[in-house]
């Protein structure tokens, strides 16, 4: 279990003290109900087999977690229904950060689906709301790996990443780029996956002045030329295994940025 003892939180990047509210527990002024993520087992039974067979496990149960939150003074009638607009009435998940020195640097993509109002006497001083997350994970603030060239000779470059992602899986970052007047390809290769079939994501040819966005998360890419450039694709999106992984950047390019970022577990 996970318990959070932060004062403030900032949800949709405005701080809480924007509405004058704070983290709180009604009972004892300490924190939050925990929060947590479920793994299952997938595995096969079989007749006079003591012991199943195991195909693996999946973490796919979204991290769910209640919020207290509230005002040393009575909160009226006109503020909560702002609090409810900014909190409650949004058509898609929001970032959720909480300021406490152990949770710097962990986000929350949430949707707050429950209320209710906690009232001391009469008065209203807070509400409990119930957040449901968009994956069993938090996350990592958003990491860029940013290169530049001068674009007078064809780009060949190393470097490393350390994926720490709590998700045993592959992380799929946005690549962008712009090619120069020099060649017209570009490839970007794991160097540590050398055991797969392909490890390398290239297109070739594009045009000079031409910048790539390219989602591998979503395995979808957009050009500013217009263009569909799905015949100058190779058909394989890049992603950082669990570990260093080795890289290397070439083509005619004057600037390359990876963006990533990492799942983190929060509870059991």
């Amino acid at each position: 279990m996970a318990n959070f003892f932060g004062c403030e939180f900032i949800f949709d990047e405005i701080p809480s003290r924007n509405y004058d509210l704070r983290i709180l527990n009604f009972d004892s002024g300490n924190g939050t109900k925990g929060a947590g993520s479920e793994a299952n087992v997938i595995q096969k039974e079989v007749l006079r087999r003591p012991v199943p067979y195991y195909y693996g496990r999946t973490t796919n149960k979204n991290l769910e977690f209640d919020l207290t939150i509230g005002s040393a003074n009575p909160i009226p009638s006109e503020d909560r229904g702002a609090i409810y607009r900014w909190l409650l009435s949004r058509m898609g998940y929001k970032t959720l950060k909480i300021v406490q020195s152990d949770m710097s640097s962990l986000n929350f993509n949430v949707i707050f689906t429950e209320s209710e109002n906690e009232y001391i006497g009469n008065l209203n001083y807070g509400m409990t709301l119930h957040a449901y997350c968009d994956s069993p994970w938090a996350y990592s603030n958003i990491y860029t790996k940013t290169l530049t060239y001068s674009g007078s000779a064809l780009a060949n470059e190393n470097f490393t990443i350390m994926n720490t992602s709590d998700d045993e899986d592959y992380v799929f970052p946005l690549i962008t780029f712009t090619t120069s007047g020099i060649g017209t390809s570009f490839s970007i290769t794991n160097l540590s996956l050398a055991s797969l079939d392909v490890n390398t994501c290239s297109f070739n040819p594009l045009s000079a002045g031409e910048t790539m966005s390219v989602d591998c998360d979503r395995q979808m890419f957009v050009s500013t030329t217009g263009l569909k450039r799905m015949s100058s694709f190779n058909k394989w999106f890049f992603r950082l295994a669990p570990g260093l992984n080795s890289i290397n950047v070439s083509g005619g390019i004057t600037s390359f940025n990876m963006t990533y970022k990492f799942a983190r577990k929060i509870g059991g």
